[in-house]
């Protein structure tokens, strides 16, 4: 190949580079502003909501520790003598019913039960 050629491939080359990365700057600045629009976006969900946002985030719930769970559940079995349902526990301690639900399958020894499947009802030994 001559060198003029070469020349000419190493100048191309270098064009090719400045093209990418004026590509990626302009990427760049257009992703900076998408994520400003959004952060005003989540700041008027937040005036109409309530919730307001943390670090560009809405407010996550908190996890409800186990004593919490374990707290709640026998507080309520204990103020109901007639027994409660799953459902029912999950009301009273404003627990998910899947929290409920997986607790009291977790700690049958804490508790003792009647009926089956729907009509199953929880009380405290």
């Amino acid at each position: 190949m001559p060198q003029d050629t070469l020349t000419q491939i190493k100048e191309l080359e270098a064009k090719i580079q400045e093209l990418r990365s004026s590509q990626v700057t302009e990427l760049k600045e257009k992703l900076q502003a998408a994520r400003q629009t959004v952060a005003e976006l989540e700041a008027e969900i937040g005036k109409l909501t309530g919730k307001t946002p943390v670090a560009g985030k809405l407010e996550r719930r908190k996890r409800t520790s186990s004593e919490d769970v374990r707290g709640g559940i026998l507080k309520v079995l204990a103020g109901s003598p007639q027994g409660l349902s799953q459902k029912e526990v999950s009301e009273a301690t404003g627990l998910n019913y899947n929290t409920v639900a997986l607790f009291l399958k977790k700690n049958p020894k804490d508790f003792k039960t009647t009926g089956k499947l729907r009509s199953k009802r929880y009380f405290l030994k």
